[in-house]
């Protein structure tokens, strides 16, 4: 037996074992898993090497395991069972009577991710990059002891970008301590050099993943998060990244709709937590010496638990999820959110590629007489996934369920149900915000909040028009074809 034989049954086998893993270990989504047996049955030879590069998960925990900051969770989570102890036994004082009807979603969160539930928050809404930025501005013009930054898309050339990193870099010429984490592959035109004053003038910057080698065989796995704090008392969180499109600016994505906000309370620690987790994970992949990173912030952090900041009377949990995380936590809120909700669902998504739980989910909301709405872009940036999102839509009509295409690029990722329970962040309602990218939400129960979720919604609905079935079933058999090709590649892609 020739060494060319020896390699392709080494390679066949190879795929054998990823198929076995894929069916019998990791048990995912059937869809995904059929997405992956086309792979493995056009592509014999090499379709291993396309699952390890972009369907495994288990690397990246590996990597959490081996540069996070596990010994800190770990008390971390101690302190946060007495938390969930006492609103499982009814120990807790909402704030809003209303709130107490949500106990059960607040509980599968906190044990779902460990997440805190405070009562003593400020949350404003932002609706655009123009709001947004402003704010975020000031905000950093305000700042005296640290501003930290996190961006999916960090267009540093951008006008904005430019402006951005000015004020960074005048802050860390005053003192105050300036950290800024850019994902690599999302600010693909970003480089280091870009930031070379703000790091001369005391910042620091990171790009996920530090080593390119990373970046390329961990390609699929992308720091979607957008966060910046501020003196540990003020966040931001939303759909908007740093770049001269979310202005409208570019006809293409005109005009542009996209919903952030901005927190104070006692919730900002949990956006504080989530960073330097995020910061401690790059750190430790830069330092010589594992764990070095972790003590820095072992003391800090704890202590911070135990020194609540008083501001308002808002609920909220923060929810991250990623490819390390053990559960899907923000699909699982969002699941929970749909079936939970008696009046109506309004749910705004620039993609919809769910899993079946969620059309499911969807589907028996709208059949029990619950006003489900879905408002999606009318001006697609990925035409490939775009067509899937309308076919997914499609098969809701029939159970009552009301679409919109926005006259824009509908940017934003919000849902809320029932005047008291919304959610604003950074997932989208697919497979990749679900399982493969690193995400944020805030989760809020107060009635005044849901019921400007609820408005916008409505006054966002005089910029679209209807999708009905009678126009959508008159597209081309070649529509269909594209159509049916990407259904089987989005799970993956």
């Amino acid at each position: 037996m020739d060494l060319s034989t020896i390699f392709l049954i080494f390679i066949y086998v190879f795929n054998i074992m990823s198929v076995l893993k894929l069916i019998f270990i990791k048990r995912s989504d059937t869809r995904v898993i059929f997405a992956w047996l086309l792979v493995f049955f056009f592509l014999p030879y090499i379709g291993f090497i396309f699952y390890f590069l972009i369907g495994s998960k288990y690397k990246m925990r590996i990597m959490s395991k081996k540069y996070g900051m596990g010994e800190i969770e770990e008390k971390y989570n101690k302190v946060l069972e007495k938390h969930i102890h006492n609103i499982d036994t009814d120990k807790i004082q909402f704030r809003e009577v209303e709130t107490k009807k949500y106990r059960d979603l607040i509980t599968m969160n906190s044990k779902n991710i460990m997440c805190y539930f405070t009562q003593n928050n400020e949350v404003e809404l932002l609706l655009n990059a123009k709001e947004t930025f402003s704010m975020v501005f000031e905000d950093i013009k305000n700042a005296k002891i640290s501003i930290e930054v996190m961006y999916y898309i960090f267009k540093a050339k951008d006008k904005i970008g430019k402006k951005f990193i000015s004020l960074l870099e005048e802050k860390a010429s005053q003192g105050v301590k300036v950290t800024l984490i850019y994902d690599g592959i999302g600010s693909l035109h970003t480089h280091m050099s870009d930031f070379k004053e703000l790091k001369k003038a005391g910042g620091h910057v990171y790009r996920f993943l530090p080593s390119i080698i990373k970046s390329l065989l961990l390609v699929n796995y992308r720091l979607h998060r957008k966060i910046v704090i501020l003196d540990g008392k003020i966040a931001h969180t939303g759909g908007i990244n740093v770049g001269d499109e979310y202005f409208g600016l570019k006809k293409i994505n005109k005009p542009w709709r996209d919903t952030t906000i901005r927190l104070t309370g006692y919730s900002v620690l949990s956006f504080q937590t989530r960073f330097w987790s995020d910061l401690v994970f790059l750190q430790n992949q830069s330092f010589r010496k594992i764990n070095r990173a972790k003590l820095k912030f072992d003391e800090r952090l704890l202590k911070s638990f135990y020194d609540p900041i008083e501001e308002g009377n808002i609920g909220v949990q923060i929810l991250s999820s990623g490819p390390s995380s053990r559960n899907d936590s923000i699909k699982d809120s969002y699941v929970k959110m749909i079936t939970t909700a008696k009046k109506y669902l309004y749910i705004q998504t620039p993609y919809f590629i769910p899993d079946k739980t969620i059309l499911d989910a969807l589907r028996m909301a709208a059949a029990g007489g619950v006003d489900v709405r879905i408002m999606l872009p009318g001006i697609p940036d990925k035409k490939p996934i775009y067509a899937v999102s309308l076919l997914n839509v499609a098969k809701l009509l029939k159970y009552g369920v009301k679409v919109y295409l926005h006259s824009g690029f509908l940017h934003a990722k919000t849902l809320v149900i029932d005047d008291h329970v919304s959610t604003v962040g950074t997932a989208n309602i697919d497979i990749r915000s679900f399982s493969l990218n690193y995400e944020i939400n805030a989760f809020v129960y107060n009635n005044e909040f849901a019921i400007k979720c609820r408005d916008t919604f409505l006054n966002d609905i005089k910029d679209c028009m209807i999708f009905d079935i009678e126009t959508y079933s008159k597209r081309g058999l070649w529509k269909k074809i594209y159509e049916s090709v990407w259904r089987f590649i989005t799970p993956i892609a």
